[in-house]
This record gives structure tokens, C-alpha cells and sequence, in this order.
């Protein structure tokens, strides 16, 4: 079973015209049920607050599901299309059985884009656990890259990593990258080898 929270915003003529569009897509769906409110839900209740902006620090409570607290996320990005999403759950899901994780992602959904959000939860003092974490994720983001799902974020450790799989036309955005970081930060001051993009004086010598 599927649960989809969703928020509309903008002016009220905006609003009114993307709710047509939206209910018309959510019941074309066997089975779906619509709610626009819920009664003594505390998820419901949770997810109203936070759509509308509303902070809080209910979301770290997701680090006790593993002892040690220990978390590395892996966030690839799509197109809005249900097949796109189904592929990428059935790719991630399954690596993540196998190395010995359970599967705890989700999909936020745009206009014009999708991100996935896996959680890859681990004990920060096994080791070994640890090890798999890491092992699990730089798998993901080579076999996601393959079948065309970019990384949009990542942990520092993968930054390299990532930053390899963007290497459409010879690499040419990285020669880009590169060239505005020589001109605007010469002698690489400014969060060197951050998202893969390395001042001068340390690409020469790797």
C-alpha cells in the first residue's frame, strides 16, 4: 500500500485549476482513496504542519530505526513518470536486500522532476556494517548512472564518485566547472573538491 501526501500552493484562481488536474489524475487510479482531511491521524496532522512550513525535529527520530545512528543518503533523480520511479524502487530495493538494508526511501515529486530519497540507516560503530553501507551506496550510484538516474546530492566521501557518472560530451561540464573555478578561485581557497570540482594545483598532481 501506497500513501501520497500532497500541498498545493500560489493564488487561489492557481490553486483551484491545479486541484481539478491533480483529483482528476489521483481517482483515475482502482481503488485510490482521496482524503482532504483526517480526523485524529497523527501522520496526517504531521505532514499538514510541515507542508506548510512549519518546522520541527520529528524527522531525526528516523535515526533510532538501527542503533548508532549511522546514515549515508542516496538521491537519484528522474523524470516524473511512474515507470521511472518503479524501476529505480525495484533496482534499489533489491541491492539494498541484499547487502542487509531495508529499504526506506521515498519520492518527492515535481513538475518537471522526481527525487527518490533512500536512507541507507547503519550502526556507526559496527564496522562492518558500516563498510557495507558504503559498498552499497558507490554500487547504486554506478548502476543508477547507467541506466540514466543522476545523483542530485551526496555525503563528501562520494562527491569523486558522482561527479564521474556527468561525463556526457567527454565530460565537457566538468572542463566547464573547472575553467570558472581557475578564473574565480585560482589558488582553490573556496571548498576545495567540492562536488567533484578540484582547483588546479591538485588535478595536476592527482
Amino acid at each position: 500500500m501506497w500513501n501520497y501526501y500532497g500541498a498545493l500552493y500560489g493564488p487561489p484562481p492557481i490553486i483551484e485549476n491545479n486541484w481539478k488536474i491533480v483529483e482528476e489524475a489521483l481517482m483515475s487510479i482502482p481503488g485510490a482513496k482521496l482524503y482532504l482531511d483526517r480526523e485524529n491521524d497523527p501522520a496526517w496532522d504531521y505532514r499538514v504542519r510541515l507542508m506548510r512550513g512549519e518546522p520541527n525535529m520529528t524527522e531525526f527520530s528516523i535515526m533510532n530505526w538501527i542503533g548508532g545512528g549511522g546514515h549515508v543518503n542516496f538521491s537519484p533523480i528522474s523524470a516524473p513518470s511512474g515507470a521511472e520511479a518503479l524501476a529505480q524502487y525495484n533496482i534499489i530495493k533489491r541491492r539494498c536486500h541484499e547487502y542487509g538494508f531495508d529499504y526506506i526511501g521515498e519520492f518527492l515529486v515535481g513538475w518537471r522532476d522526481m527525487h527518490h530519497i533512500l536512507m541507507i540507516m547503519y550502526d556507526r560503530a559496527d564496522e562492518a556494517m558500516r563498510n557495507r553501507a558504503y559498498d552499497l551506496f558507490g554500487l547504486l550510484v554506478d548502476e543508477a548512472a547507467e541506466v540514466g538516474f543522476g545523483e542530485y546530492r551526496t555525503h563528501l566521501a562520494f562527491m569523486d564518485q558522482i561527479a564521474k557518472t556527468y561525463k556526457h560530451n567527454d565530460g565537457a561540464l566538468w572542463d566547464l566547472h573547472h575553467r570558472i573555478k581557475d578564473v574565480m578561485d585560482p589558488n582553490g581557497i573556496l571548498s576545495p573538491g567540492k562536488q567533484g570540482i578540484w582547483p588546479k594545483a591538485i588535478r595536476e598532481t592527482s
